[in-house]
């Protein structure tokens, strides 16, 4: 069952999709099947986690030839870093599913379950040609997603995101198809196995250009600011869980890139374009933090607070010390399941008033106190709550700042302080401000109780008891770490 349990855990959901399509399943059954197909998953993400041996590096690697002549392989496989962005997206997708049970659409279902298997492949691809089509095919469900289910301007706003991701795919494979061409020149045979392309030595020019070919595409996806024009009109256009998955996933794969891709292949050339890097990722910490004090709409407003803390995951991994990089690979998590939270919160209020703009609330805590703790607590998790995974996190990039450089540290800190200014702000006028609806407003049903309990209890146990969760991925971040210290002090 190791064998190809990873082959499984990508290929499920779209297996699913396409036995349900051939069959024309009726809604009912496409539902269950979706279902399904995202808690069978989830099993099998936790039976690997069981199995998964935190002071090895990669593990379950499936290697087989797959274009022989074009040296294109199927390569897979899971280390520290990848196990954690796997399991957020098992863990998110049943909550999703229960999120959108009112969903009569079926392109809507079939859509999840595609970008389920394209978000999962491209996580364990170890191919750079692989992981490249995995990365497409994401974009696919989302612009479908944005353009047919959205609202608001959503033809432009789909085709806008789809035309900048692009850009930045296209620049990605020029880089990866050089290194291709300059490996089949050098050995002899093609490949695009990352174990193979990271033994290739190009001069400070070379490696500069082909660097910039992937962080160009790593940094719209996640996004640095001066690549975000997309992020707040797609956030909001999209449907609530198209939103969730660009928030959750999708922009974590951008900072996954970098450390997969960056530093697999490039880790000393990174040092050219750390300073720049660290300097958009200061600009983002202030900048999407004061769009989202002036932002009306919640949608946007948490968009713009998602680009801000996107911004300190970037800055901790190139500030590369032990605080910063494990608050990193901690905060992409734990962001994803709050972020999660309050963007299904978000789509819950819409359901019940028809609106998310802040001036159309208020006075909610006085008509569904179930709904208001919720809402407040995933939106104070995103703040950096006390008690919290985010909270832990936050600190112990912030403490890598602090290590690196002090004046850093200053501005880094600022993002707690920011959060809390526009999360109260907003939280005031919405669940305890005056009410403008004199209607009445139903409270959480047990359904939606079931839906988003579990998330509160992540967000409380990584906060709680983060020891329960850093030995996970500890001691081969470290040992990464370790590495490219070295690497980059050889060439200092």
């Amino acid at each position: 069952m190791m064998e190809h349990i990873l082959t499984n855990i990508i290929f499920l959901p779209l297996l699913m999709a396409v036995i349900l399509g051939i069959f024309r399943a009726p809604l009912k059954i496409l539902k269950i099947g979706a279902l399904f197909s995202s808690i069978a998953t989830l099993f099998l993400v936790l039976f690997l986690t069981y199995n998964f041996n935190p002071n090895s590096g990669m593990q379950f690697i499936q290697n087989s030839q797959w274009i022989q002549n074009a040296g294109i392989s199927y390569f897979i496989g899971v280390d520290y870093l990848s196990l954690v962005i796997l399991l957020l997206i098992t863990l998110l997708m049943p909550p999703l599913y229960i999120y959108m049970h009112h969903e009569n659409r079926k392109g809507y279902w079939y859509n999840m379950m595609i970008l389920q298997t394209g978000i999962t492949g491209a996580v364990l691809s170890l191919d750079l040609i692989l992981f490249y089509l995995f990365w497409e095919t994401m974009l696919l469900p989302i612009f479908i997603m944005i353009g047919k289910y959205g609202n608001g301007m959503r033809q432009y706003n789909s085709m806008k995101i789809v035309l900048m991701t692009v850009l930045g795919s296209m620049s990605m494979l020029f880089s990866i198809l050089y290194l291709g061409y300059v490996y089949f020149d050098t050995v002899g045979m093609w490949s695009f196995a990352l174990n193979d392309l990271s033994t290739l030595v190009f001069n400070a020019k070379t490696s500069i250009w082909l660097t910039a070919g992937f962080l160009l595409a790593f940094a719209i996806k996640i996004p640095l600011v001066g690549f975000h024009t997309w992020m707040a009109p797609a956030y909001g256009s999209a449907p609530t869980p198209a939103v969730v998955i660009m928030s959750a996933i999708m922009a974590k794969l951008g900072v996954y890139g970098i450390w997969r891709f960056g530093y697999g292949l490039f880790e000393t050339t990174l040092t050219y374009y750390a300073p720049t890097i660290i300097t958009l990722a200061l600009i983002g910490l202030l900048y999407y933090a004061i769009r989202a004090i002036t932002e009306d709409n919640l949608r946007k407003m948490f968009a713009y607070s998602s680009g801000s803390h996107l911004s300190l995951i970037a800055l901790g991994i190139f500030l590369t010390n032990q605080y910063a990089w494990s608050g990193s690979l901690y905060f992409i998590a734990t962001h994803a399941i709050a972020s999660t939270g309050i963007f299904l919160m978000i789509g819950i209020t819409y359901k019940r008033f028809r609106t998310v703009q802040i001036s159309e609330l208020g006075g909610i805590a006085q008509k569904a106190p179930k709904f208001t703790f919720f809402f407040a607590f995933f939106a104070l998790s995103i703040a950096g709550l006390p008690g919290t995974g985010g909270f832990v996190a936050e600190l112990l990039i912030i403490i890598g700042a602090f290590k690196a450089n002090f004046w850093i540290g200053v501005l880094t800190a600022t993002t707690m302080l920011s959060a809390m200014l526009y999360i109260f702000w907003m939280l005031q006028r919405t669940l305890f401000g005056q009410a403008n609806n004199d209607s009445e407003y139903p409270d959480l049903t047990l359904r939606e109780i079931i839906m988003l309990l579990p998330l509160v209890v992540i967000l409380l146990a990584t906060g709680i008891f983060p020891s329960l969760f850093t030995p996970m991925f500890e001691p081969q971040l470290n040992a990464t770490l370790a590495d490219v210290i070295t690497l980059v002090g050889e060439m200092k």
